[in-house]
């Protein structure tokens, strides 16, 4: 497997792979708030990552473009 480093898939996914990390388990008694968060969580990214708009290739040119370091707060960032 990948250029003979592991013997098998098994070796590699053992190398690469690692255990979960913490389990959360939903509160019973926030599902709807929860289920209210995701819809919005799930317009924003479709908005903002499956091309709905230009938004975010356009906030990449003006960093690309940048010709000094922005303000923040009247700090240099």
């Amino acid at each position: 497997m990948a250029a003979g480093k592991y013997p098998d898939i098994r070796a590699a996914a053992a190398s690469m792979g690692s255990e979960p990390g913490a389990v959360y388990t939903p509160i019973p008694d926030n599902v709807a708030a929860y289920e209210e968060l995701f819809r919005e969580y799930r317009t924003l990214h479709d908005y903002f990552g499956r091309g709905a708009n230009e938004v975010m290739h356009r906030l990449k040119a003006i960093q690309r473009n940048a010709t000094r370091p922005l303000l923040t707060a009247g700090v240099p960032a």
